[in-house]
């Protein structure tokens, strides 16, 4: 499992949950497709959360057609600390959301032996477009962290494909890893990826963690892949931290999204530092926080983010703490999008966390990685 630096055919149950929800759109719901803001939601478990060891985090989904995609990390073998990214998807069914159940649980990708990422492949982002590699060409595409140790270090982003959001999904074996760690200062790595598209084809925007021997921060890349046989880097640059609150101001294991109506790059975070209350785990946050940045003067589509240091502050529009859901952790957060990276509702955005309750012993807190949601208001100061 690495943390952060500061630390097939379709299964009938995803047939069933695709096709309720055109069936059930006429019906009255008695509950919306996306939670209202300050209402928690548990997502799905697997198990019982506490006792089964099994750890569910570091969600990543978007809604296509009224289906809810959830791609996450969790382990394949009980009591083995080995991270899978896992598959499963949800829609409103007689006004009720339902995901599809435990025992159609799909792993999409795995490690591969004597590769780069034989140890770990977590942290998955995925984003629709149109992406060409071997005369095939790919809707989806997903950016992963793999690595090859067992002590969260030498971490590196890669990329893989498929046609389906079930998959299978391919990798990208001819780029991968697209950004590797940097062999004079390794430390973490390169890792916890987040994608954005630029055009809703081949240009993307890809967010990621850095940490190495002298500091951890946010780097973010701004590429062409519609040929993942010849990926061209158009730019990229340290991500500001200007306007970040609390006693740290880094950025990392931060997912992000645009507004395109409103022209707002939003992003959600850790509050650093962590483990304030110096208990077990102490690696991972207790508050989550979401920020947007004002990018409506801007030519193109991010180029705000692309200013670095000169860039407008981050502005912080809301925070998911104890007093909002009950859980002493709440981490490993993911925007919940279009299939573009966009917004799903006009006034509000959906926000999947992870849960974990406090245990000085490492089963005692990864068997309680569950994943909810909650939503925040879209409110932009003038």
């Amino acid at each position: 499992m690495s943390e952060g630096p500061d630390a097939s055919s379709a299964p009938s149950s995803y047939d069933a949950v695709e096709s309720s929800a055109a069936e059930s759109s006429s019906e009255v719901k008695d509950e919306p497709f996306t939670p209202e803001v300050g209402e928690v939601r548990k997502w799905f478990d697997y198990g019982t959360a506490g006792e089964t060891r099994v750890y569910n985090y570091c969600p990543t989904s978007f809604v296509e057609n009224g289906v809810k995609h959830v791609f996450y990390c969790t382990n394949k073998i009980e009591g083995n600390v080995t991270d899978y990214v896992g598959y499963r998807c949800g829609s409103l069914i007689d006004g009720k959301m339902t995901f599809s159940s435990q025992d159609q649980l799909q792993y999409v990708l795995g490690p591969t032996a004597e590769s780069w990422d034989a140890r770990h492949t977590c942290d998955p982002s995925v984003i629709k477009g149109e992406f060409k590699m071997g005369g095939e060409t790919y809707p989806y595409l997903m950016a992963y962290l793999g690595c090859i140790t067992s002590d969260n270090s030498k971490n590196e982003v890669g990329l893989a494909v498929a046609k389906a959001p079930l998959g299978p999904w391919v990798k990208c074996d001819s780029v991968n890893p697209i950004v590797p760690y940097d062999k004079n200062l390794a430390a973490w790595g390169t890792g916890q990826p987040s994608l954005v598209s630029v055009d809703h084809k081949g240009r993307v925007v890809l967010f990621y963690t850095v940490g190495n021997k002298t500091a951890t921060y946010q780097e973010v890349r701004e590429y062409d892949l519609s040929s993942l046989d010849s990926p061209a880097l158009i730019r990229s640059k340290k991500v500001s931290e200007f306007g970040i609150k609390g006693s740290y101001t880094t950025i990392a294991n931060a997912d992000f999204a645009y507004d395109e109506v409103n022209k707002k790059i939003l992003m959600v975070k850790g509050r650093q530092p962590f483990g304030g209350d110096q208990q077990s785990p102490s690696f991972i946050a207790d508050t989550l926080d979401v920020y947007y940045m004002d990018d409506s003067e801007s030519e193109n589509k991010f180029d705000e983010v692309f200013r670095g240091n000169n860039a407008k502050d981050w502005k912080l529009m809301g925070s998911i703490d104890k007093s909002l859901t009950g859980f002493d952790r709440n981490h490993n957060a993911g925007l919940v999008t279009d299939e573009y990276g966009g917004l799903v509702e006009g006034d509000r955005i959906e926000v999947a966390f992870t849960r974990s309750d406090l245990s000085p012993n490492i089963w005692g807190y990864l068997s309680t990685y569950r994943l909810y949601s909650t939503s925040i208001g879209l409110t932009y100061k003038k």
